[in-house]
């Protein structure tokens, strides 16, 4: 064999034995998303949108032994990781912080929340005071508590987003009565949501309200005349949201259409 005929043979080699270790870094996800509250509706399917976009997936629940869904699709993609949240253990958020303390985490979804109808004591008169205190403390400080928790891991991702999802017309609520304690924790995350972006916005981290529209995700029929959107094109329109975003957006509360709301 020839000086040049080896070394073409040598080349086409290295070229082959190139290709598995190319495919496995092909293969790593070059993006992660944390979302809370991703056993069921509105959060799995940021979870299984995500993961279709090739991200890394960190989906959180409150308790993940009764997580079935979420199990089944995370046991089936390699990208989908399924973590222990619950926004009223503080310490618990610190731990799993802590867990993936170093892990740059692109864009963090406040999703998980508590509600319940009008008639849960959550109309004007025959207000439940007892629930007042898990409403705000699951609503508003719990969202807080993961963003502050996750803050290095936004810091030190590439789109540095932190999204929490509203509810109505952002701090203008829900124009029907009831679910007082509802939408009043939502309009104080709307709030927090503003000072984060107020605090972070010279660290580059932009913030985001997201207003999912009329989401029909337990199987109950749309009242007449209502206005609904499917969970998927929810979804759908709010990465769109967050992948756009730019910091002179951050603290706005924007509709999965794209409308600004506040």
């Amino acid at each position: 064999m020839t000086i040049n005929a080896t070394r073409r043979w040598l080349l086409a080699a290295a070229a082959l034995l190139a290709l598995p270790l190319a495919g496995v870094r092909a293969a790593v996800p070059e993006r992660t998303v944390l979302v809370t509250g991703a056993n069921r509706g509105i959060g799995l399917e940021f979870v299984k949108q995500y993961e279709a976009l090739g991200w890394r997936v960190i989906a959180t629940t409150r308790d993940p032994a009764s997580a079935k869904e979420l199990n089944t699709f995370a046991g089936s993609h390699a990208n989908v990781v399924v973590e222990k949240l619950d926004l009223l253990d503080h310490a618990g958020i610190d731990a799993l912080a802590q867990k993936y303390a170093g892990q740059p985490i692109d864009v963090l979804v406040n999703n998980a929340g508590l509600m319940q109808g009008p008639d849960k004591g959550q109309m004007v008169g025959s207000i439940d005071y007892a629930e007042f205190d898990r409403f705000y403390r699951t609503n508003a400080m719990g969202p807080l508590k993961v963003s502050e928790a996750f803050y290095p891991n936004v810091k030190a991702g590439k789109l540095k987003v932190m999204a929490a999802l509203t509810t109505g017309k952002g701090k203008r609520g829900i124009p029907v009565p009831g679910f007082t304690l509802y939408k009043t924790s939502k309009a104080a995350l709307d709030s927090i949501q503003q000072e984060i972006a107020l605090r972070w916005k010279n660290q580059g981290i932009k913030v985001v309200t997201l207003n999912p529209g009329r989401v029909l995700t337990h199987g109950e029929p749309a009242s007449p005349g209502q206005s609904t959107v499917a969970v998927g094109d929810s979804i759908r329109g709010m990465i769109g949201v967050i992948d756009k975003l730019t910091i002179e957006q951050s603290g706005q509360t924007i509709q999965w259409d794209g409308e600004r709301l506040e």
